[in-house]
């Protein structure tokens, strides 16, 4: 090894050197745990290599919603993993619109990356002309969680199951109505899609907010609610309500006694689509930055607090690669696009 020619004392340093040199050893290692943790070559280390500084995941909700609490709870995991800083930045606002756009607009450097959701691809399909293309515009990384809708019925809606239904508005076509969120939601987007499937006619009354909708459903004013898991199980629960089918291919874990539905019907060319959770980064992203940020939330996703946490939301976990996310997302959006102008909704 070459001897460098400096003498020791000409490297004595100050005190705001000694805490730069600190914080470059500090974002170093954290940098070089992620790399052994994940596989990644630790000789590019010294040039920079990614990540070496914070990331930042933009919510495009309010703190306290399910993505809020989802992205928080895998930020927190990666950090404790890795010693590697997560920060969340909440921007609601346009239905998912304004955070979603403004992680369309980021760098592709991988330090701005997006909590997705449905909306994320319905949104644009309600417009002539979208504000982001969710399929140009992004690069998937990992859908990791879904959250199921149920139909669930008022108590005083003498249907037992999904085949009573369908019988039931065959025979009495917009006789039933039922509640949604609005036009573009996807509780609106799936009931329309069922409706279509099995050729039935269901009047639409939609709702400003969920909780009037439930008080409707569980006072009897409203036959109809297709809703996530975890807003209506305690209703289910206590026989305010009653499940008919749940919109996925599997049975929920926190309703397990009401069947899939799947296995109610069975029509060609229809599946039906939970609420999902995942993340996308701006398009562009180099594949290795995509490859890392897939490795660090995955990993994230096995912690025992993790799973827990879940639970809690309803959630089933996912382990959906960036390939088969961006397949999912364009075929969603194609689905959206094409109901919107079914319905006339697009604006």
């Amino acid at each position: 090894m070459k001897n460098f020619p400096f003498k020791p004392a000409s490297f004595a340093l100050g005190q705001t050197g000694r805490r730069e040199m600190l914080r470059a050893g500090a974002a170093f290692g954290a940098a070089f745990t992620v790399a052994l943790n994940f596989g990644l070559p630790t000789t590019a280390l010294a040039q920079g290599a990614y990540p070496n500084r914070a990331i930042k995941i933009v919510v495009p909700y309010s703190a306290g919603t399910g993505s809020d609490v989802l992205a928080r709870t895998i930020a927190q995991s990666i950090t404790e993993k890795t010693g590697h800083t997560l920060i969340i930045e909440n921007r609601e606002g346009g239905g998912s619109l304004i955070g979603t756009l403004a992680v369309a607009k980021a760098p592709a450097d991988g330090y701005t990356i997006l909590i997705a959701a449905n909306p994320m691809v319905i949104v644009p399909s309600q417009s002539t002309k979208p504000p982001y293309d969710p399929v140009k515009d992004f690069m998937p990384i990992t859908k990791v969680a879904v959250i199921p809708l149920v139909l669930a019925v008022s108590p005083s809606l003498k249907i037992n199951s999904i085949k009573e239904l369908i019988a039931y508005a065959k025979a009495n076509p917009a006789k039933l109505s039922y509640g949604s969120s609005g036009p573009g939601t996807i509780s609106q987007q799936e009931m329309e899609l069922f409706k279509q499937a099995v050729g039935i006619e269901i009047l639409e009354i939609p709702y400003k907010s969920t909780a009037q909708a439930m008080t409707d459903l569980i006072g009897g004013q409203l036959p109809l609610f297709p809703v996530v898991v975890p807003l209506v199980s305690q209703h289910l629960q206590s026989g305010r309500a009653k499940g008919l089918a749940v919109f996925d291919m599997q049975r929920s874990q926190l309703l397990p006694d009401v069947p899939a539905l799947s296995e109610e019907v069975s029509v060609p060319g229809y599946a039906p689509t939970p609420v999902w959770y995942g993340f996308v980064a701006p398009a562009n992203t180099p594949p290795q930055i995509i490859a890392t940020l897939n490795g660090l939330i995955n990993n994230a996703m096995s912690a025992p607090d993790v799973k827990a946490r879940l639970v809690i939301l309803g959630a089933q976990q996912l382990m959906v690669g960036s390939e088969q996310f961006a397949a999912d997302i364009k075929s969603e959006y194609d689905k959206a696009g094409a109901l919107a102008k079914k319905l006339g909704t697009a604006k």
